[in-house]
């Protein structure tokens, strides 16, 4: 009989904070970028701002509602897959945007 190896609660702890502190620096990074958002797209109305920068939140939420139950449904490695096609993709795309 195999022995299963037993991953570290400490280890997973910090991975999940890292997760979290991530999402933060995102999100500080998107707030660098609204000044030059408002210039670009002559922005001057705050709530259409704000519906920018909230935008990022609700992908999180909707992302973080939906990847579970994606994840039971067609298993971690192939969701980890996809998302990192998908990531790869709108990064070649930003890359390329004037």
């Amino acid at each position: 009989m195999a022995q299963e190896k037993k991953i570290s609660s400490k280890f997973i702890y910090f991975f999940g904070s890292f997760g979290g502190i991530l999402f933060g620096y995102d999100i500080g990074v998107m707030t660098g970028a609204l000044p030059f958002l408002k210039n670009d797209w002559s922005l001057t109305n705050a709530s259409v701002i704000g519906w920018i920068t909230s935008a990022v939140m609700f992908g999180a939420i909707f992302g973080g509602a939906f990847a579970g139950q994606l994840s039971d449904k067609y298993g971690r490695r192939k969701m980890i897959l996809v998302s990192a096609v998908i990531f790869a993709i709108f990064s070649l795309l930003s890359m390329v945007s004037p």
